[in-house]
């Protein structure tokens, strides 16, 4: 990207490369997201919060959408669907066929005790239907792991009476969210 914009000298790259690398700047040392997430029996559906730090989630949406997206300016219907974009991209989910499942988007929420802080962080809520449980369902989650090579993805995951949890890096393929041996005998 670079290379384009000092060979062709565009404004608007420029300010989206000059947004980007400013963003970078205020970065924390700490490079990792919290997903909780459960298995709900009755709905058929994965229940996802996810928090994230502020900082990172603009940078990713400002890198991808190459435009200056902030949570407190963008509108909030155009924020989002950068949102919901950006996670189809990064957390791929597929059942047991192998199918991709589709995010659905239930909003977000800024968690108003960091907010003063340096590193303010939201959570964004979202599902994903699995009329046939987790059995055979498969994860990648490569959330900002385009930005940080030490970024690290937590998936504390409950289905029923089970519970694990999981951890996802950079390079990782895609893990089961059924472990085999929590099936019945």
């Amino acid at each position: 990207m670079l290379a384009t914009v000092l060979r062709t000298g565009s404004p608007r790259s420029l300010t989206v490369l000059l947004l980007a690398f400013v963003t970078s700047l205020h970065a924390h040392s700490l490079h990792q997201s919290i997903a909780e997430a459960e298995y709900n029996a009755q709905t058929k559906k994965l229940e996802v919060s996810l928090t994230v730090f502020i900082n990172d989630l603009e940078t990713a949406l400002i890198r991808r959408a190459e435009r200056d997206l902030r949570i407190e300016r963008t509108p909030p219907a155009v924020f989002d669907a950068q949102i919901v974009a950006y996670l189809g991209a990064v957390l791929n989910l597929t059942d047991a066929a192998g199918q991709p499942v589709k995010l659905e988007w239930l909003g977000r929420q800024l968690d108003v005790e960091t907010q003063k802080s340096s590193d303010p962080t939201a959570t964004l809520f979202f599902q994903f239907t699995l009329p046939k449980g987790l059995s055979g369902t498969m994860l990648r989650h490569t959330l900002f792991c385009e930005l940080f090579a030490d970024q690290v993805n937590l998936l504390l995951l409950k289905d029923g009476a089970t519970k694990r949890s999981m951890r996802f890096i950079s390079g990782d393929t895609a893990k089961p969210l059924h472990d085999k041996s929590e099936q019945a005998p």
